[in-house]
C-alpha cells in the first residue's frame, strides 16, 4: 500500500466557495489537525480502530472489544474519555460505548454511504460522508445519499477517493442544482471554530434545490443564520475535511482497514 497521509496539497481556493468561507474552513481543519496532533500513538490507533468499527458494524462502539494495543482497560478508558473531552467523539455513559466519532456515526442520520460488499454507514454530516473513505480505501466507488428535508427526495451521487487522497465526484443530471446548508451561530468565536461546527454538525442538510431550502426555512419558522453552499462548493469543501482527517492515519492503519 503506497498512499500515505497528505496535508495542505494545495491552498484553498476562495474562488470555489462562498464568500468568507475559506477562512472559515482553514479555521475548522487547523484546530482539528491541532487537536489530533496532540494524541499519543496509541491514542490515534484508538482512533482508527474507532473509525472501522463503526463503518464494518454499524452499532456502538464498546471499547471492551479493543485489543490493539496492550495496555489495562483502565487505560483504554481514560483514552476514550481523552478523546471525548476534546470532541473528537461522542461517548454515552449509559451504554458505555462511542455513538459519534466523526466523520462517522452508528446514529441513524440521512447521511449515508454505501460501498460494495459492506453494509451501509452513516456520516455524521453531509459534508463528512466522503471521508468515509478514508476506511474503504482508495480507488473504491461510493454511493453517498442524503435526504432533503423539504421533499423527502433521496439525494444520491457516486464519490471515490485516488491514492493522493484527491477526491472524485459523479454526479446525477440535475445534481448542479442542489444546495447545502451549513447553519452557524449568530456570533461565531474564532478560537472555537471545530467546536461549533462539531455541535452543529446534525444540521448540515443537502437540499433537492434553492426553493426547497427557503420552503423549508419558511415552514420551519427558521430563517437560520448560516451560508447556503452549491453541491460543487460543499463537495469541495469536504475535499479539505478529509485532508484533516488524514492525519489521523499511518500507513500501518491503512493495512489494517484493508484486512
Amino acid at each position: 500500500m503506497t498512499t500515505k497521509p497528505i496535508l495542505w496539497p494545495e491552498p484553498i481556493d476562495e474562488q470555489r466557495l462562498p464568500g468568507g468561507q475559506a477562512a472559515w474552513i482553514n479555521s475548522v481543519i487547523t484546530q482539528y489537525t491541532a487537536l489530533v496532533d496532540e494524541l499519543s500513538a496509541d491514542e490515534r490507533r484508538l482512533y482508527a480502530y474507532i473509525w472501522e468499527s463503526m463503518t464494518r458494524f454499524i452499532a456502538p462502539v464498546s471499547i471492551r472489544q479493543y485489543s490493539g494495543i496492550k495496555q489495562p482497560q483502565i487505560v483504554i478508558q481514560q483514552m476514550v474519555a481523552s478523546l471525548n473531552t476534546r470532541k473528537l467523539l461522542w461517548y454515552d455513559d449509559d451504554l458505555r460505548a462511542i455513538l459519534q466519532c466523526p466523520p462517522y456515526s452508528v446514529l441513524h442520520t440521512s447521511h449515508q454511504v454505501k460501498a460494495f460488499g459492506w453494509g451501509r454507514a452513516f456520516a455524521s454530516s453531509f459534508v463528512d460522508a466522503p471521508s468515509a473513505l478514508l476506511v474503504y480505501g482508495p480507488n473504491v466507488w461510493v454511493d453517498m445519499q442524503g435526504t432533503c428535508p423539504r421533499s423527502g427526495e433521496e439525494l444520491t451521487l457516486r464519490v471515490k477517493m485516488r491514492e493522493d487522497f484527491k477526491l472524485e465526484f459523479d454526479v446525477p443530471s440535475g445534481g448542479e442544482g442542489w444546495c447545502v446548508w451549513l447553519p452557524s451561530y449568530p456570533e461565531e468565536t474564532p478560537e472555537r471554530t471545530y467546536q461549533e461546527f462539531n455541535i452543529l454538525r446534525s444540521k448540515i442538510n443537502v437540499f433537492h434545490s434553492l426553493q426547497d431550502l427557503q420552503t423549508h426555512q419558511q415552514y420551519q419558522d427558521d430563517e437560520g443564520v448560516g451560508v447556503i453552499y452549491t453541491l460543487e462548493q460543499a463537495l469541495y469543501a469536504s475535499q479539505f475535511l478529509l485532508y484533516a482527517y488524514s492525519r489521523v492515519l499511518n500507513p500501518s492503519d491503512w493495512q489494517t482497514a484493508q484486512a
